[in-house]
């Protein structure tokens, strides 16, 4: 095998563990959003609950696109998940902090992973172009070695 021909092999498998660390990538971006969603529409309930304080009407989902109306007697505390089935009681000022806190690091996260998407997307374009250049010399090469 020629040293161009190795250049080739290797410039096609890191295109191809490129694609594959960007399709994870993608990937966890779009989990991210998701919980970001989730988090937003928190803070914006927790946002309306505490203009109310109490007797607010709501819709409670319970799965498959299905909700029950209930109503929030006291909103001065919240539960908050710490993870691992672990839940604390916290005022409603601290449990907006927690969101608020937990949206910035998912926000952080997002922006980190389209970064090295870009980074990884710019340095595939370069291998890219590599393969084909040289794709097209080992095929002069081959036509010019070729009898008749």
């Amino acid at each position: 095998m020629s040293s161009m021909e190795e250049t080739l092999t290797r410039a096609v498998a890191e295109l191809q563990a490129i694609e594959k660390a960007v399709a994870e990538l993608q990937a966890r971006v779009a989990t991210l959003r998701a919980a970001l969603t989730e988090y937003e529409g928190a803070m914006s309930l927790l946002e309306e609950l505490a203009k109310h304080k109490e007797g607010v009407r709501v819709l409670v989902p319970i799965g498959g696109g299905n909700f029950l109306q209930a109503e929030i007697k006291e909103v001065g505390n919240i539960r908050v998940s710490l993870g691992a089935g672990v839940v604390i009681e916290q005022t409603l000022e601290r449990g907006q902090e927690i969101i608020r806190k937990r949206r910035e690091n998912i926000t952080k996260a997002i922006e980190l992973h389209e970064s090295r998407i870009l980074q990884y997307a710019q340095r595939a374009e370069e291998l890219r172009r590599l393969i084909e250049a040289l794709s097209a010399r080992l095929r002069e090469k081959q036509q010019q070695t070729r009898p008749g």
